[in-house]
């Protein structure tokens, strides 16, 4: 009986834990993202502030509502466990999946990326469908996610390496370990334009636009904050609707290292 109780006290104290996350009230919202994903979130290696399309999008949003927003890091994988606990309020910059649909409530887009296959120059390949990435070896970002064609593709018919940060990707092609990644254009030019400085490799982006994905905000459903779901993302289709988003791009652009 004892034993029965104390299993009982567990059980219900797992479930207020559980919950507790959208117990607190909404002081602040926190948010995170993937540092380094130009044009979305960029870090100031100096100063450490982060800039970007998306936290600037936020911080306004911030400011209409009265709400002070907090930027935390976490890994990629982490940081959406913390955004599915409610222990992050929002992801600023993800892609949709189905999966990720039943358990985030999505913005609608701000921004759309193309995703391409980059390869060294000198191993340039014909590639006109998916299918002529089969027998090849490919990289991807940790934890990334292309859409729900090219994903379901790649886990049937593709070796496929996911990897943490550009940098890995770019060295592992230049080496010949690999002989392609998928990245969004306009991040990897950016990353592989400071990465080649110094090299006498090329590495060139193929035609095949692999996947347009739409770029959101997901809140999650279990934050202290979930009440404002819709004043935000109405917020922020506001912003879009107003241009906002190329205006922030052109102003931020002399910040970031080209």
């Amino acid at each position: 009986m004892i034993l029965l109780s104390l299993c009982s006290q567990w059980i219900a104290a797992a479930a207020i834990g559980e919950k507790c996350s959208s117990c607190r009230a909404c002081k602040e919202i926190k948010v995170s993202g993937s540092l380094g994903w130009y044009p979305l979130l960029m870090e100031d290696k100096q100063s450490g502030k982060v800039e970007g399309v998306a936290i600037e999008l936020m911080r306004m949003i911030g400011r209409e509502i009265n709400t002070p927003v907090t930027f935390v890091k976490h890994p990629w994988k982490r940081m959406l466990r913390h955004l599915e606990l409610g222990t992050v309020d929002i992801v600023l910059g993800i892609y949709k999946t189905k999966k990720r649909a039943l358990i985030y409530n999505y913005s609608s887009a701000f921004l759309i990326n193309e995703a391409r296959v980059f390869t060294r120059a000198d191993k340039v390949f014909e590639l006109t469908h998916l299918k002529d990435l089969i027998g090849l070896k490919g990289d991807i970002p940790l934890g990334g996610s292309f859409g729900d064609r090219f994903d379901d593709f790649a886990k049937r018919h593709l070796e496929i390496s996911e990897l943490k940060g550009p940098s890995v990707k770019i060295r592992r092609l230049i080496l010949g370990r690999s002989d392609f990644f998928v990245a969004d254009y306009d991040h990897a030019i950016q990353v592989i334009n400071q990465e080649l400085i110094a090299s006498s490799e090329k590495i060139v982006a193929l035609a095949l636009v692999v996947a347009k994905n739409p770029v959101y905000f997901a809140m999650s459903k279990r934050s202290s904050c979930a009440a404002l779901t819709k004043t935000i993302f109405s917020s922020l289709q506001r912003l879009v609707d107003k241009n906002t988003v190329p205006l922030i791009i052109d102003r931020q652009k002399s910040m970031w290292p080209e």
